[in-house]
């Protein structure tokens, strides 16, 4: 069994649509602009594991702060698709902006600064680790709130 890497999705969500030939045609929120066509069980089961590796490349272009490339063929891009702009993990970490946000990453050293999130249609929001919240989660409600506060302080 091989260790999951910090930008590997642990879950695949797929958009399976019918062709025009009958065959299902698989796609993914996260990687506008591919798609994988599947004509009998193999290639499907072929299909989603094209998919994961797609995401994967996605995820890790969101994590190095990057549009995914076959994103850029689109007109419509979902907001799963959107750089985070994260750093990656062997970068050296940045200097806190203030106080408050040492005392933040002391307490929650996973924790992501809020301009890192990305906000979902549906109201729910993306974390840069890429994990989805809903809109009435704690962890949006917190989030809004970080962003509410610094936009007090800044103005």
């Amino acid at each position: 069994m091989h260790q999951r890497r910090p930008h590997e999705p642990r879950e695949l969500r797929l958009l399976v649509s019918r062709g025009e030939d009958g065959g299902l045609v698989i796609r993914t929120p996260m990687t506008p602009g591919w798609a994988f066509c599947a004509r009998s069980p193999a290639q499907l089961a072929e299909g989603i594991e094209r998919a994961y590796a797609e995401c994967a490349v996605a995820a890790y272009a969101r994590l190095r702060g990057v549009l995914y490339d076959l994103a850029e063929t689109e007109e419509e891009i979902p907001a799963e698709a959107f750089a985070a702009g994260s750093r990656h993990p062997s970068e050296p970490e940045a200097e806190p902006e203030d106080e408050v946000a040492v005392k933040r990453r002391k307490k929650h050293p996973l924790s992501h600064p809020p301009e890192a999130w990305t906000e979902l249609e549906d109201g729910g929001m993306l974390s840069p680790g890429g994990l989805r919240y809903g809109p009435d989660t704690q962890k949006v409600q917190q989030v809004r709130a970080l962003v509410a506060s610094r936009a007090q302080r800044s103005s």
